[in-house]
């Protein structure tokens, strides 16, 4: 890669603090996987636990979950991506396509809920204004997490710096694709992928005409900006943690997170809900 990866403490390696606000994350959104933006904020000390202790109580009452239904209940109806080529060349059977949906569904379902969380940390850590008289709330401590129950695991992703050259130029690819450049991020929804090189080598000319589209940049925008005015509704009367503002080097990742991933967020937001229309995976 051209650009140095964005560091993550890996579901796998994560221990203490790390470990058990992973399986809170995962219990409270209903999702097996920790996403990459969980993964980057566990790298600095108290970082994900601001954050995430800042709008767990939006997943918990269910405003966002409710909120990302409705983002994604609108994207380009009657499109899907065609992924016939993809499939055919890597002779995927009925049970790897049935892992493909499931993959697609856990990042169709948490990516919105994420972005709208990545907004709302933006507010609270700017000290956006609130409604007069928001309560504040206890800071999030380990007596308050939860454990994930009944969630199996999705297909194991694929580290990119210690893949096969095929699998990760393959993965490179489809990255600068749908970022349109080179970010040094490799989204993890592709990453699930990568026991297939020949899918991940055909997957890439296979999406170009959609991405390429103006119905999808359109689609991705529109979804952006109603996630910003969902946070903004949400951040008005959300009562924020009785807990000191993270140091300088947590606000500075959070800051670059909320600034720079929500336009990808929702690019592969509409890729994976356009994909798992295709009628081969769904």
């Amino acid at each position: 890669m051209a650009k140095t990866a964005l560091p993550e403490v890996k579901e796998s390696d994560a221990v203490g603090e790390v470990s058990a606000l992973y399986d809170d994350i995962r219990a409270v959104i209903g999702a097996p996987i920790v996403n990459l933006v969980f993964r980057n904020m566990a790298t600095i000390p108290g970082c994900l636990l601001w954050a995430w202790g800042t709008v767990r109580p939006l997943y918990i009452n269910g405003e966002i979950p409710k909120a990302a239904r409705a983002l994604t209940a609108a994207v380009m109806p009657g499109h899907h991506a065609d992924l016939s080529q993809p499939i055919k060349a890597a002779s995927l059977s009925l049970t790897d396509l049935a892992e493909i949906d499931r993959v697609l569904d856990t990042y169709g379902r948490a990516n919105p809920m994420n972005l709208i969380g990545l907004k709302v940390i933006d507010l609270a850590l700017a000290g956006t204004p609130q409604e007069p008289g928001v309560r504040r709330i206890p800071a999030l401590n380990k007596r308050s997490l939860l454990k994930p129950e009944g969630l199996r695991g999705l297909l194991p992703m694929t580290d990119p710096l210690n893949a096969p050259a095929g699998t990760r130029g393959a993965l490179n690819k489809l990255a600068r694709q749908i970022h349109g450049g080179d970010t040094g991020v490799i989204p993890s929804l592709y990453r699930h992928f990568g026991g297939w090189p020949i899918f991940l080598k055909f997957l890439e000319p296979a999406l170009e005409p959609l991405l390429r589209g103006g119905a999808f940049e359109a689609s991705a925008q529109h979804m952006l900006s109603d996630s910003e005015a969902y946070a903004k509704s949400f951040h008005k009367t959300l009562p924020l943690q009785d807990m000191a503002a993270p140091g300088p080097e947590a606000v500075a990742a959070l800051k670059m997170l909320s600034q720079q991933f929500p336009p990808n967020i929702c690019r592969m937001t509409v890729l994976a809900i356009l994909i798992r229309r295709n009628p081969a995976v769904s």
